[in-house]
């Protein structure tokens, strides 16, 4: 999880495995994979204590695997669905009135590490809607994958990379009223960073969305995906979040504690889809 992707080599054999067995014999085999690096990356597993304990979990071998397991799968069925699978999916929609108000007025779509974000690409692909995904250099060539794979001539990168450029492509599409997805929950920089209280502990969010939304006026929706069963996936918008609040550090913390109370609860309903395998509570210790 180090890399919190696949590698090409990795991703042909779940293709291969899929293609060979079916997908209930496929899962076995992924079952034995994440076994095998469960035993293997045991120092890992404290790294997670606070986030088990935060969810009710207990820190046991048997809540890391199950942990490792919903993660291969995740992946498994990521990049599986274009080898067949998109076709028997079934897809479970809430609050989608949230997501068609957004579709006409463009606005800021809030993602994190919890579920399996990058299905959303395949499930906007039959609304008539141009989404433009902020990434940084560690997602840059994952998104540029997905792109290709879909060929949907929809879907922009803005990479951060572009420093200036980056802001302007982000001002274009809000003003032509698309979707500029970001996600907050890991952070880089302590200066572009906003407190929230998370499963009942304060830290850190990255700022960067919610200031975006602020400066351009734009509605913001949090979105979240998540593995319901097999070939069955969910996914939840919040209602729009909005803050009446004047002063700007209030209103950025406000819409940002609102943003973190929708993931709480999606969280807490799917624990063992939170894919930051990492202490989520150890960067505010470093402000």
């Amino acid at each position: 999880m180090s890399q919190y992707r696949g590698s090409p080599l990795g991703i042909k054999f779940v293709i291969a495995l899929y293609n060979t067995f079916g997908y209930a014999a496929a899962k076995k085999v992924v079952s034995l994979v994440s076994l095998f690096y469960a035993l293997v990356s045991r120092a890992k597993r404290q790294e997670m204590e606070s986030f088990y304990k935060n969810v009710g979990l207990t820190n046991s071998f048997k809540t890391y695997f199950r942990h490792i397991y919903a993660f291969s799968l995740t992946i498994f069925d990521r990049f599986i669905s274009k080898e067949g699978m998109q076709k028997e999916l079934e897809v479970e929609r809430i609050n989608i009135k949230a997501f068609e108000s957004l579709q006409k007025t463009g606005g800021m779509m809030i993602f994190s590490h919890h579920g399996n974000w990058a299905q959303s690409f395949k499930i906007f692909q039959t609304y008539d809607i141009t989404l433009n995904i902020i990434g940084d250099e560690a997602i840059d060539e994952n998104l540029h994958a997905i792109e290709g794979e879909t060929q949907n001539r929809r879907i922009n990168i803005i990479s951060l990379k572009n420093g200036m450029q980056a802001m302007l492509d982000i001002a274009r599409a809000l003003q032509n009223n698309e979707v500029v997805i970001i996600m907050v929950d890991r952070v880089k920089e302590l200066e572009k960073t906003v407190e929230v209280d998370f499963l009942g502990v304060k830290t850190l969010l990255h700022s960067g969305g919610f200031e975006i939304a602020m400066m351009r006026k734009a509605p913001i929706v949090a979105c979240d995906i998540v593995r319901a069963g097999d070939q069955h996936i969910k996914i939840e918008f919040s209602d729009i979040i909005v803050s009446d609040k004047k002063n700007k550090k209030e209103k950025l913390a406000d819409l940002a504690q609102q943003y973190a109370d929708f993931l709480s609860g999606r969280v807490q309903t799917y624990p063992y889809q939170w894919f930051n395998f990492f202490d989520f509570w150890d960067n505010l210790k470093a402000k």
